[in-house]
């Protein structure tokens, strides 16, 4: 079984994910890339570029679509793919509305196609670090999990769907939308939301800071970004009642050669502070997934319902964000 690939971009996430995954998944072949601009000689050997998304459309070989353009294109695209019938697998967020994002689920149930969502941050050494030892017991009842999503980014960049005031435009509905899927696969819906969020490089364009924080019973969940942070602090910080983990980027000590993460718990009665290591990401099972769920394997771990959950909460925090400030004078 081989399963020939268009994919709709090659920019930073054609090249550096996409491309290198779906290579690394054996019954998946990319022939076919769409360059508006034509070929540059940057693209994988073998594989034919087109001037056209109904090219690929067109094209009867094609089974599988990948919709990695800026978001605005992901409804109009991704339907246009499942009407031919294609499989997708569409960029996050699946949309930048509800509405189309319904539509879209709508459309691939009654085409019959398979349509997953790139929410590979679900399979970041990170997250299944974190599973690992809510898993294991080590930190007792969860008191408070907070995620960063930091960067150092002064300058605005060239990319008005990422910079400028626009539908899903700004680091929360880019970014911060895997965050909210990882809570929702750990946790489920939380009950209540509060949000700040700003545009500190640039009044008025899209969102560059947040600060979400999601309620449940027992918990709460703290997303956090900023392109302001040139010291990269914890990614990922978790508290319970038994203990502590604390996930860093760059080995906490600064001898060590990989990063890691730091356990502070208690066993038998007996404190216990440790370093751990991270669980091995697992990005290749996304697209071993998607070949799984066309061949009808296996289910779809990346579905659009949970993407379309996702953007639910995204957008709550939006408008939560928008909540005038109570006044402490």
């Amino acid at each position: 079984m081989t399963i020939n690939v268009a994919l709709c971009a090659w920019g930073m996430s054609g090249r550096e994910f996409h491309a290198p995954l779906i290579e690394a998944e054996p019954r998946l072949r990319l022939t076919t890339l769409l360059r508006r601009s034509g070929p540059d000689g940057s693209e994988p050997a073998g594989v034919r570029c087109v001037a056209n998304f109904q090219a690929i459309l067109d094209d009867p070989s094609i089974a599988l679509v990948v919709v990695n353009t800026p978001n605005e294109l992901h409804f109009p695209m991704a339907s246009a793919a499942l009407a031919a019938g294609k499989h997708v697998v569409v960029e996050k967020p699946v949309t930048v509305s509800l509405d189309d994002a319904r539509a879209l689920m709508a459309h691939a149930r009654t085409a019959d196609r398979v349509l997953a969502v790139f929410h590979n941050r679900r399979l970041d050494a990170d997250y299944l670090t974190l599973r690992r030892h809510l898993e294991s017991g080590d930190l007792g009842d969860l008191v408070e999990v907070e995620w960063h999503y930091d960067r150092y980014r002064a300058h605005v960049t060239h990319k008005r769907w990422k910079e400028d005031d626009l539908p899903g435009a700004g680091t929360w509905f880019d970014l911060g939308v895997h965050l909210v899927d990882g809570m929702l696969n750990l946790f489920g819906p939380p009950l209540s939301v509060t949000a700040d969020m700003d545009s500190l490089r640039r009044p008025g364009a899209a969102t560059d800071f947040f600060d979400v924080r999601f309620r449940y019973p027992g918990h709460r969940v703290l997303l956090r970004s900023s392109t302001f942070v040139r010291e990269p602090g914890p990614v990922m910080i978790a508290h319970g009642r038994l203990g502590s983990l604390i996930i860093r980027h760059d080995s906490a000590d600064p001898e060590g050669d990989a990063p890691s993460a730091l356990l502070h718990t208690e066993r038998a009665g007996k404190v216990v502070r440790e370093t751990v290591p991270l669980e091995a990401a697992r990005h290749h099972d996304f697209y071993r997934n998607v070949v799984d769920a066309i061949a009808g394997r296996q289910p779809l771990a990346f579905g659009p319902e949970g993407a379309t959950a996702a953007l639910a909460l995204v957008l709550r925090a939006i408008d939560a964000a928008a909540q005038p400030a109570v006044d402490c004078g």
